[in-house]
């Protein structure tokens, strides 16, 4: 039984109170995650077939590289960017509701307020990504950036926040908090890693037992990883939606 914290947490209870949100919500969050699995199945299924048809092997990285160059998959690959970003949202609005013992959130509805703020979203993601990059060029900024920008998501979908303002909101939030924020989103990425590396590994096996150039071989190893996001893709939301209570809680006291 998820209960919704009333007060300041070390970084240990937060990710422990990210844990329980997740698996209070995961039942109402699968669909919305299946259909994101669904959609990366359909492009790394059309990457699989295009390297096919077109003669280009899909075996190493290199050459898996020059397959995602070509501008059919990159136009592909953007689309399917945006799309994940509007079901991302849609988590964030699921698993608010169970935080918050609200009335539980329709699939129809959160889809729709994920593609209804998606303008927002997009605005603010690229500019946290254009931002972090550039600040990447001198690493500490960048890193430091992207860490005080990073719980925007959850402005945009909780509070329902302008796209720039919610980078703004994010950054007071945050302020004095850098490694409490560092910590609890690292160890949320950290646990999806393991997941994709375990993914990673049964397509490894597949690929040992057929013929790694074979379209169908290189077709199961991409829908395994596929397959993982159902149980991947709502960790972040829910380790974002822990950290931003948290940090409000904290924003409060320290009046």
């Amino acid at each position: 039984m998820y209960q919704k914290p009333t007060r300041p947490a070390q970084i240990g209870s937060v990710i422990d109170d990210a844990v329980r949100l997740y698996r209070a919500s995961f039942r109402r969050c699968a669909p919305i995650a299946l259909l994101g699995a669904l959609v990366s199945a359909g492009l790394d299924l059309f990457v699989v077939a295009f390297a096919h048809n077109q003669g280009m092997p899909f075996n190493s990285l290199e050459s898996s590289l020059l397959v995602y160059q070509q501008p059919p998959i990159i136009a592909l690959g953007l689309l399917q960017s945006v799309i994940l970003l509007a079901l991302f949202g849609a988590l964030l609005v699921t698993q608010n509701a169970v935080a918050n013992a609200a009335q539980p959130v329709s699939f129809s509805d959160a889809i729709g307020v994920g593609f209804t703020r998606l303008g927002r979203f997009v605005v603010a993601t690229v500019v946290y990504t254009v931002i972090s990059v550039l600040g990447c060029l001198l690493i500490i900024p960048g890193i430091y950036i992207g860490n005080i920008w990073s719980v925007y998501p959850a402005a945009i979908f909780l509070d329902d926040s302008g796209g720039l303002n919610s980078l703004e909101i994010s950054r007071r939030l945050t302020a004095g908090y850098w490694w409490h924020t560092a910590t609890v989103l690292g160890v949320a990425v950290a646990l999806v890693l393991i997941f994709a590396m375990t993914a990673d590994f049964v397509a490894g096996l597949i690929e040992l037992a057929g013929s790694p150039g074979g379209t169908a071989i290189q077709s199961a190893m991409q829908l395994i990883g596929d397959a993982a996001d159902v149980v991947v893709l709502p960790m972040i939301p829910a380790a974002l939606i822990a950290l931003y209570n948290d940090l409000k809680l904290r924003q409060v006291v320290a009046r």
